[in-house]
């Protein structure tokens, strides 16, 4: 990893090599060594309904998470039409992947003793039965004669096996659940059968584990007496497919079959909900039943709802992808690209989201030639717009995360559930339509630690004021807004011409999109809740208008108060209390936290701040405070337009700049404070990565009396040189800012320097 010089511009994440004209003159902000990470309490970003992943360790008992899935999948829940359009559609993807399958079940069910062909029943089926319980061992042994029969039990190469299925009773054999949902002890389910299987997509075992595991879980089937499907039913298929995508995050949708004695139903888990078939008689439609257990059994896992781009092989888990076109650092643009890519990628993702309905995004840290990424795999929902068409503009904006490449509409749910009709996504009660995704992948440089891993009060403040400043050019240059700002998305960079970035630009839209009232579905509560702006938590676009840059100025200001009074020393999660426990609390509605941050920012009562500590916390309270301050013409605005039901006031650009300064002018001058005060020593429990990339600098009071500070970006009073001494001993490259007279000087590259290089997204040589 390369520890880059500003000045050397084939190191740089930028296109020309350099942070863009307009940076953060600074005072130095040296990154003391932050502490190791540690799970946060933090909401999650919940645009317009409730998720199943709305909190960490949430869930105290199984049927919590059942409930929680029904919320989630409110009219997400659609039955296939009159036609039997999605038996015809897996009909079809079975006839295509098994060609004369239909006469070989057919042959096969004449010569089979469990089948009587005269009376079209399975025999050892009691169809009579009031007792749930009596059913499941001769469907296991139906479903394991088919495995065996037509071959789908093993697949072998090269003398090894390389794939297993295999079908097993699971009624009263706990499987454990996710670590992160429980509050307590860990949670377990138990669906009825399991058709369990390995493969280079699935698992990195080739066979099949002793002990049962939603990890390798091919397929689902649940056993019903009564042919209900209401809530309850649906609450507890749900939360078994919920799970199958957190163990496999890959997964792309999850079959679930269920069954009484004498009919099922399949139903496809995906994004965007449940698609599910009318009741089929398996007796009479006992061909069907076997070419549903062939395809669902499949040895192919695309058929079964794997990404097999990601793959394992010889110990390894491996990305591979063919992007269109590639960030080129010798051109300075992007170039069309004809290679795969292959990357290295961790075992278990970075993050992923515990839900089923939503974007559910999975990042995973991935190396490619000697270069450390961060891919984000995510289901864009319909109506948004790219993320790569705004990270395309926003190449060489300081402040904001870079990127390397991409990949658009892989997939969609509506072609994934073989529907051509866009009138077929309605859901059962006829709400609304079903809102179609599409599967998209975003590759990143990998930055740093979240703004709670700061070093020091200094770096925290100047990691905001970069953000800030790529806000800025975002909004009044580039004419696009973030609207999802969060402590996940507020990252520290390992570059020395920027401490921290803004990433995650999904759910970003155009200035002039809003202003003209263009709204997508959920763009009025667009954001992560306990960061949204109390206009936002309103939710009121008929009177309060579009999302707009005080939104997300609000939504920094709240991450800076969570970190500040959330926080230890050490930078490890406090129990929340107070606002922040309210405003954390995913049970609370919007109205509520709109009123509580509409008092808190009018009235101002600070809580204890625990994050710094000596002479650093009284600047940080007064900064606090003015911030609040900074809010409350904003507030009451808000409160005018809902009090008169008057329409807010008309965006202006103008206005906004003058926001900007305020809002920059307040961070820089506690900047200017802290390098008055000495900064209080806090030891780290464990190193982060982050702080050791960056170089230890001087003494930031003594360098700051021996430089200079150039202001470069006069429209919001920020500056954007570093400060150093000129008595300087150290290997500290002399920083100049574009349109300097003299170019800085070269350095050699030490072993930290090499180190960082695979954080630069690449110099061509792909």
């Amino acid at each position: 990893m390369t520890r880059m010089s500003a000045t050397e511009s084939e190191n740089s994440p930028y296109p020309g090599g350099e942070p863009p004209v307009g940076g953060v003159g600074r005072p130095s902000c040296p990154p003391a060594t932050p502490p190791r990470n540690q799970p946060a309490v933090l909401a999650e970003a919940t645009p317009h309904r409730a998720s199943s992943h709305d909190s960490e360790r949430a869930y105290r008992i199984v049927d919590q998470v059942r409930s929680a899935v029904i919320v989630e999948l409110e009219h997400a829940w659609v039955q296939e039409r009159e036609n039997l359009p999605f038996q015809a559609y897996l009909k079809g993807i079975v006839e295509k992947e098994c060609p004369g399958l239909d006469g070989r079940a057919e042959t096969w069910l004449r010569t089979y003793d469990g089948y009587d062909s005269e009376r079209n029943c399975w025999k050892d089926i009691p169809v009579a039965t009031k007792k749930e319980d009596v059913l499941y061992d001769p469907l296991v042994q139906i479903m394991g004669d088919i495995l065996k029969h037509f071959g789908n039990e093993e697949l072998e190469k090269d003398g090894h096996v390389i794939k297993q299925r295999r079908v097993r009773k699971t009624h009263r054999l706990l499987m454990p659940h996710n670590p992160d949902d429980a509050s307590k002890d860990p949670l377990k389910s138990e669906p009825d059968i399991s058709l369990f299987g390995t493969g280079p997509s699935a698992t990195e075992e080739t066979t099949i584990s002793v002990r049962p595991s939603y990890s390798q879980m091919a397929s689902l089937w649940e056993v019903k007496v009564p042919p209900t499907f209401g809530e309850k039913e649906r609450g507890q298929v749900g939360a078994y497919a919920r799970e199958v995508f957190i163990q496999q995050p890959n997964r792309r949708f999850v079959y679930v079959t269920f069954m009484t004695a004498t009919e099922i139903r399949i139903l496809r888990f995906d994004r965007a909900g449940c698609y599910y078939s009318r009741r089929i008689d398996y007796h009479k439609e006992a061909v069907f039943f076997v070419k549903l257990v062939v395809l669902l059994s499949s040895f192919n896992e695309e058929l079964l709802g794997f990404d097999t781009s990601i793959y394992w092989e010889h110990g390894h888990r491996f990305m591979r992808m063919k992007p269109a076109e590639v960030f080129d650092h010798e051109t300075k643009a992007w170039k069309a690209n004809t290679e795969e890519l292959l990357f290295t990628v961790d075992d278990k993702p970075v993050f992923s989201r515990r839900t089923i309905r939503s974007r559910g995004t999975v990042c995973w840290s991935a190396k490619h030639k000697g270069k450390t990424y961060i891919v984000k795999d995510y289901w864009r929902a319909q109506g948004r717009a790219k993320e790569s068409l705004f990270l395309r503009e926003l190449a060489g904006v300081k402040g904001v995360g870079q990127m390397f490449t991409y990949q658009d509409d892989r997939e969609s749910v509506r072609a994934g559930r073989g529907f051509v009709d866009a009138a077929d996504m309605v859901s059962d009660d006829g709400e609304k339509p079903v809102l179609d995704r599409w599967s998209t992948r975003v590759v990143l440089p990998k930055y740093g630690d979240t703004l709670d891993k700061a070093g020091s009060a200094r770096q925290l403040l100047c990691a905001i004021r970069d953000i800030l400043e790529g806000h800025i050019e975002s909004v009044l240059d580039k004419q696009i807004l973030h609207r999802d700002i969060s402590l996940g998305n507020l990252l520290l960079s390992p570059f020395d011409f920027e401490e921290a970035v803004l990433i995650d630009w999904d759910l970003a839209k155009r200035m002039r999109e809003l202003i003209a009232g263009q709204a997508t579905e959920g763009d009025s509560r667009t954001g992560t809740r306990a960061f949204q702006s109390v206009k936002v938590l309103y939710g009121s676009p008929d009177l309060l208008k579009h999302h707009d840059h005080m939104d997300d100025l609000e939504s920094i200001y709240y991450v800076l108060y969570t970190i500040l009074h959330g926080y230890d020393l050490h930078g490890n999660a406090l129990q929340f209390s107070g606002n922040l426990a309210l405003w954390h609390d995913p049970t609370q509605n919007a109205k509520s936290l709109s009123n509580n941050k509409r008092a808190f920012l009018r009235d101002f009562i600070p809580e204890p701040l625990t994050r710094f500590n000596g002479a650093e916390v009284q600047i940080l309270k007064t900064l606090v405070r003015d911030l609040a301050e900074f809010f409350k013409p904003r507030l009451d605005n808000v409160v005018a337009s809902l009090a008169a039901r008057e329409s807010f006031p008309a965006y202006s650009y103008d206005a906004a700049k003058g926001d900007y300064e305020t809002f920059a002018g307040i961070i820089t001058a506690a900047i200017q404070k802290l390098l008055e005060v000495p900064t209080e020593s806090v030891v780290p429990l464990v190193p982060s990565p982050t702080a050791s990339l960056k170089r230890r600098r001087q003494d930031d009071a003594e360098s700051s009396r021996a430089g200079s500070i150039r202001p470069l970006r006069a429209r919001t009073g920020l500056n954007s040189t570093r400060v150093h001494g000129t008595d300087s001993d150290s290997d500290e490259e002399q920083f100049s800012p574009p349109g300097s007279p003299s170019p800085a000087p070269q350095r050699r590259k030490s072993k930290v320097d090499m180190d960082l290089e695979e954080y630069v997204p690449g110099r061509g040589n792909y």
